[in-house]
């Protein structure tokens, strides 16, 4: 598994593990978005828990079908 320590990106593996469903990887999803959404929030919990909805319905909505140009 790749470290992304410069942006503390999601890695790619619990991405494709969350779009599945699979519980962990969506909890890890928003676990690091949880600082964000309280950013966002403004400490609104009604506010916080629409935005965790919206996460975790857009993760479930991604493709991973991209393709790289070739080189």
């Amino acid at each position: 598994m790749m470290k992304n320590s410069k942006y503390n990106l999601v890695p790619y593996e619990v991405i494709e593990r969350a779009i599945t469903g699979e519980t962990a990887a969506l909890l890890t999803v928003q676990e690091r978005h949880k600082a964000y959404i309280g950013r966002l929030s403004g400490g609104n919990a009604d506010m916080k828990e629409r935005l965790n909805e919206k996460l975790l319905m857009a993760v479930m909505k991604f493709r991973l079908d991209y393709q790289p140009p070739s080189k």
